[in-house]
């Protein structure tokens, strides 16, 4: 899971251009696509226990269940947003739905580990095909408006944190009343819904509107100090995010005899934290502090956080475990996105802005492909520590990295 899940920055004011009637009814869909692909990624770590005792998972399997789906999704996503623009962003946008939805229909019928990690990927691969085009261009060609495109972007980051705590809470109930595969069915008339409005309110594009040339990761990008410090927070508190999310599930069902919809309950403060910083403190926060300090005390939370879990890992009752280190990965997080999405926007060019929005994804997906592995592998109070520690280390990195003034425009 991730209630990080990478909401895209806001770009420059472009040129004025007349405003779809039907923008509202564009902005549920590609909110919709959000809400399916961010729920899908937190179902799973609370269903992963029961997914392993049903299909016999060794210990690296059950890993890949996570790992081979963010893997996908992350390393694809740049290739995808560049056929979106072969496609047409809207065909691309359906096309992508149509696949993770079927995707997801199919991984609920797998009967072992062969089956359920290849259609991982492909749930992944089409994840990332929906949301390369939703995530940036499309609401920007939506919602020319600044303030209203603004508002658009406020929407994405409640589904993103909304949608996170769904995820944690059906994943629990489902697996617990119905089965871990109707986590996966459940998916598909979210998808279905999204098509169905986006075909409804996304006007047609052609191909050649969008037509671009050169690397998908030009140097320039990474080039930037403060660019590269906004990726390295963001790769590096997945890292304890997804990672910390996995043990927990652990911790709780295997080593403390909860219940699936137990588990699911025990993470879904970070998403109150998630909800109520991005609703009610990023205004103060945005304003008051500069991304270089929000950046790195995010990631310093998010690291306390991952290391607090060695706490929970010693049988400590739930107050003093596992619930402190949940805030504190909520408000680290939080902290990390509302300065990464701001500062991107207004230290890249429009030309680069699609791709710097493209990486946030790209290091969120990839942090969890790399802290789940990392964590699982080792016993929950070493991994905790590890994890942590590393983490620790990066918040130094991106302190010296990161060197952006207080964003413009924070005051509203």
């Amino acid at each position: 899971m991730t209630t990080a899940r990478a909401t895209p920055p806001a770009a420059p004011a472009a040129p004025a251009a007349a405003a779809s009637p039907l923008r509202w009814w564009a902005l549920a869909a590609l909110a919709a696509a959000q809400l399916t692909v961010v729920m899908e990624m937190n179902l799973v770590p609370v269903a992963l226990p029961t997914v392993q005792r049903e299909l016999g998972l060794g210990g690296a399997e059950r890993a890949l269940v996570v790992s081979v789906y963010t893997l996908a999704f992350g390393l694809l996503f740049l290739p995808a947003g560049r056929l979106s623009e072969r496609l047409g962003r809207r065909r691309a946008f359906v096309l992508g739905l149509a696949g993770f939805g079927a995707a997801s229909l199919l991984t609920g019928t797998a009967d072992g580990p062969g089956t359920l990690l290849v259609l991982r990927g492909l749930q992944g691969a089409f994840g990332a095909l929906a949301l390369a085009p939703a995530s940036m261009a499309l609401v920007a060609r939506t919602f020319p408006d600044p303030r209203e495109r603004g508002t658009a972007i406020g929407v994405f980051t409640a589904v993103a944190g909304g949608g996170g705590g769904l995820g944690v809470l059906f994943g629990g109930l489902l697996t617990e009343h119905a089965s871990w595969r109707w986590c996966m069915y459940g998916l598909a008339p979210l998808a279905a819904f999204a098509i169905a409005v986006a075909l409804y309110a996304i006007p047609a594009d052609t191909p050649a509107e969008h037509r671009t040339t050169g690397p998908l990761l030009p140097l320039r990008v990474l080039r930037d100090r403060t660019r590269a410090g906004v990726f390295l927070a963001v790769f590096t508190a997945n890292i304890g995010t997804f990672g910390g999310f996995a043990v927990i599930s652990y911790t709780l069902q295997e080593g403390a005899a909860w219940s699936p919809t137990g588990a699911g309950l025990a993470i879904l403060p970070l998403t109150a934290v998630v909800v109520a910083n991005s609703v009610f403190g990023a205004p103060f926060l945005l304003r008051t502090l500069t991304p270089k300090v929000l950046l790195s005390s995010g990631t310093a939370l998010v690291a306390a956080g991952t290391g607090w879990l060695a706490v929970a890992a010693s049988g400590t009752p739930y107050a003093v475990g596992v619930l402190p280190s949940v805030l504190l990965m909520g408000f680290g997080i939080t902290w990390i996105m509302i300065s990464a999405n701001g500062t991107l926007a207004q230290r890249t060019e429009l030309r680069d802005m699609a791709t710097a929005g493209g990486m946030v994804n790209i290091t969120t997906q990839l942090g969890g492909a790399v802290g789940v592995p990392l964590m699982l592998a080792l016993d929950a109070r070493t991994a905790a520590v590890t994890a942590g520690a590393l983490i620790a280390l990066a918040a130094v990195l991106v302190a010296v990295l990161v060197d952006a003034p207080r964003l413009r425009g924070a005051a509203h």
